[in-house]
């Protein structure tokens, strides 16, 4: 392994530098199933950090890996260190990060219980331009559902997932939400997701009145849409644009990119 030649997870330098150099390598043992040997990397990158003050969620995510890495083997000091990763997410409050806590939490939580979990992670990166993170949450929740028994609400998490995963051309991911639907005794639908980065007018024009401060209620009504569907539109906007909902009438300000 190319990070292992090279004493990669060794490095601990003084300058802040993104991403982490050791959480990465972590990541990359996770993926090979090194699990201990991630978790006390990723232990000792926390206590590092913890030190300097240095808590912002978003630049190290060391927690969510760290719960990740203890789930096999220490399921409650998992959930521990997720509860503790979505209360900094919280505080520091973008809505990626959040999404990405509440994710994890619902991962290493299992059972019925991360349903609700899933669903406001969810709800959380359906805010932002996070469109991997999101494809990934739908593809769990989709699971979970599916566990649960509710295969037609599963059947709709996971073809959302599966769109968002081809679209970010992220393969593992898609072929996971395939075998979860194959597994469920469902075929994959044609995929309804167009990769372009362009705003339709539709798109464009419910962007504008949220940037307005429309709240969904109002925008739904004017736009002849449910609920639902003014937050699968806003969504799409977050991701093809690159912002969330507080950068939203900054980033409509450049030039329009729409098409019909």
């Amino acid at each position: 392994m190319l990070a292992d030649d090279h004493h990669f997870g060794e490095m601990a330098p003084n300058a802040v530098i993104y991403p982490d150099p050791r959480t990465v390598y972590a990541e990359l043992l996770l993926a090979e199933g090194r699990h201990a040997e991630a978790a006390a990397l990723l232990s000792a990158v926390g206590d590092w950090l913890d030190g300097r003050a240095w808590r912002n969620p978003a630049w190290c995510p060391w927690q969510l890996r760290l719960a990740t890495a203890l789930a096999p083997t220490a399921p409650d000091e998992a959930i521990h260190h997720a509860q503790d990763a979505v209360k900094r997410a919280r505080d520091f409050g973008a809505a990626s990060t959040v999404g990405q806590a509440l994710h994890t939490l619902a991962e290493v939580t299992g059972g019925p219980a991360a349903l609700d979990l899933y669903a406001e992670a969810i709800d959380h990166l359906e805010q932002s331009p996070a469109a991997y993170e999101l494809a990934r949450a739908q593809v769990g929740h989709g699971a979970a559902l599916s566990r649960n028994g509710q295969l037609q609400e599963a059947a709709d998490r996971l073809y959302q997932g599966l769109e968002g995963a081809v679209h970010c051309r992220a393969d593992g991911l898609a072929a996971r939400a395939r075998e979860e639907l194959s597994t469920a005794g469902l075929r994959p639908l044609p995929l309804r997701y167009v990769q372009a980065d362009t705003l339709t007018a539709r798109e464009h024009r419910t962007a504008e009145l949220a940037a307005e401060g429309r709240p969904v209620t109002v925008i739904a009504t004017e736009m002849h849409l449910t609920e639902q569907g003014v937050r699968q539109l806003l969504s799409s906007v977050y991701r093809k644009i690159g912002t969330d909902a507080a950068g939203l009438a900054r980033a409509l300000e450049a030039p329009p990119r729409m098409r019909p």
